[in-house]
């Protein structure tokens, strides 16, 4: 098992046309998978996986990809090939992370494109479980984007592609997220240990059957998120935001004053018009909704007063707030709110432990965190504050 690291130099403007570049890595002669940049986010290293290689040498050349156009302005000037050791942490993720072949109407496109992975340790008595998932630029037939960032502080698509348990090194059990969200048992080919999954679905659920014409092999983070939302794993990337603000301008998803003209509208305002908000919440009964007061006492609310734009699951989440250009300098205050959720009768709680409230710079970068961390347990109707940050900087 071995990782391509690719050094790249980019000249690109912030916003290029194409808005993706792609390599094809050729092991011993034999075409393998495409590697992607994404040209103008300042994303200039990428790693793949190879392998699994037998002992003794091996060639490993990067060509331009004959699937997608050139990017003039973005060009390779390091390829290192290097082997990863049996026995390390490494080795034992690397080594069943899912080889993902593309969805057919992706394949040349600038959207809908795997961005990066990361995986997930679970110990569970005696059993020991990686769990994969993938990130991509969005998902073209799943939430529109005004939902997803209501719902999900995002218009990335993350996705649990697969998950494999072993007991003293010995698989026991192996499943990825197929078609409508269910779970199933992993029957499919392998590229050595490795389970190969083809994007299937509009809203990129995956198959263990099929072929495409490309794929890639992502090098998976090991993650902790049992502190932390998701969409935490974008913030060590930057660059990521800027592949989301471009793919929703290329596709005419931004509009300043994106109307509500029906229950869920496919445009929203700029993501850098939004604050972001996370916190872990444990819902009975309610929803959870987020809100800003700019500085013009203006209240800005993450639903837009819509419930079905609400949050309804319990858990570590992240959700946006569109109050307008300048978004970190124009909040005054933030905070919670709980409201009954539709099928509940009486009762209800929202227990909320509001853990940061951000806004992205103009380089994408997310800034400070807002607030001082706070600890709710609202009725429905009822809603919190959270105080400033003595170092927060409006």
């Amino acid at each position: 098992m071995g990782v391509l690291s690719v050094t790249a130099l980019d000249t690109c403007p912030p916003v290029p046309e194409p808005r993706v570049a792609a390599w094809t890595v050729v092991v011993d002669g034999s075409r393998g998978h495409d590697m992607l940049l994404f040209p103008g986010t300042g994303l200039t290293h990428s790693d793949s996986l190879i392998g699994p290689l037998t002992d003794g040498r091996h060639s490993v050349e990067l060509r331009p990809s004959e699937l997608w156009k050139p990017v003039d302005c973005l060009s390779v000037q390091r390829v290192e090939p290097a082997i990863v050791a049996a026995g390390t942490q490494e080795h034992d993720v690397y080594r069943r992370a899912p080889v993902l072949e593309l969805r057919a109407d992706t394949i040349g496109e600038q959207t809908d494109l795997p961005l990066y992975a990361y995986a997930e340790r679970d110990q569970a008595g005696a059993e020991s479980a990686w769990r994969y998932s993938v990130v991509f630029s969005n998902e073209d037939g799943g939430t529109p984007a005004r939902a997803l960032l209501a719902r999900w502080g995002r218009t990335t698509d993350i996705e649990q592609v697969y998950e494999v348990g072993t007991i003293a090194g010995r698989v026991t059990r192996e499943a990825f997220q197929g078609p409508d969200h269910v779970i199933r048992a992993f029957t499919g080919r392998r590229q050595g240990e490795a389970p190969v999954l083809l994007v299937a679905t509009m809203n990129n659920m995956v198959i263990d059957r099929g072929r495409s014409l490309a794929a890639v092999r992502l090098v998976p983070a090991v993650v902790d998120l049992g502190r932390a939302t998701r969409e935490s794993t974008m913030d060590a990337r930057p660059w990521v935001y800027r592949v989301m603000e471009n793919e929703l301008a290329a596709e005419g998803r931004i509009v300043v004053d994106a109307p509500l003209d029906d229950q869920w509208p496919r445009v929203a305002p700029d993501p850098l018009a939004h604050i972001f908000l996370e916190a872990r919440l444990r819902l009975d009964r309610a929803v959870a909704v987020a809100w800003v007061t700019d500085r013009a006492g203006r209240r800005h609310w993450s639903h837009y007063g819509r419930l079905p734009l609400a949050i309804e699951r319990s858990g570590w989440v992240r959700t946006a707030v569109a109050v307008g250009a300048g978004a970190g300098g124009s909040m005054a205050e933030a905070g919670w709110a709980c409201l009954a959720a539709p099928e509940a009768t009486g009762g209800g709680s929202c227990e909320i432990e509001a853990t940061r409230v951000f806004a992205l710079t103009g380089q994408f970068l997310p800034g400070p965190n807002l607030v001082v961390p706070g600890r709710f347990v609202l009725r429905p109707g009822a809603e919190a504050k959270l105080d400033s940050s003595a170092s927060a900087r409006f």
